[in-house]
């Protein structure tokens, strides 16, 4: 059975609400690394809240140190732009992604 959690991502203080996501410094670069993570099968949903407070992404992983871990080399992380908030397994009862 495969194990999912839910991040959810915060502003840093490098984070400028007057722009969209997309405008924000290294963009480019956490671009890069999310689309790497979800070319190998970790991301399955991921995005931001209209409002700009933040996003939230949802993985896969072994446990809840393993997705900080994995957001700690993202570059808007190590700039304090977007930051891991918190982590909590997700139990789906409901995917309609297993309709045939």
């Amino acid at each position: 059975m495969t194990t999912y959690y839910a991040a959810r991502l915060r502003p840093g203080k490098l984070w400028d609400p007057d722009k969209p996501v997309r405008e924000q410094a290294l963009w480019d670069e956490h671009a890069r690394f999310m689309d790497s993570l979800f070319d190998s099968g970790v991301i399955i949903l991921a995005g931001p809240f209209a409002d700009r407070t933040g996003s939230m992404v949802i993985v896969t992983a072994e446990n809840a140190e393993q997705v900080y871990e994995m957001f700690r080399s993202d570059p808007w992380t190590e700039h304090d732009i977007l930051v891991v908030a918190d982590v909590k397994e997700w139990i789906i009862f409901l995917d309609a992604r297993e309709r045939k």
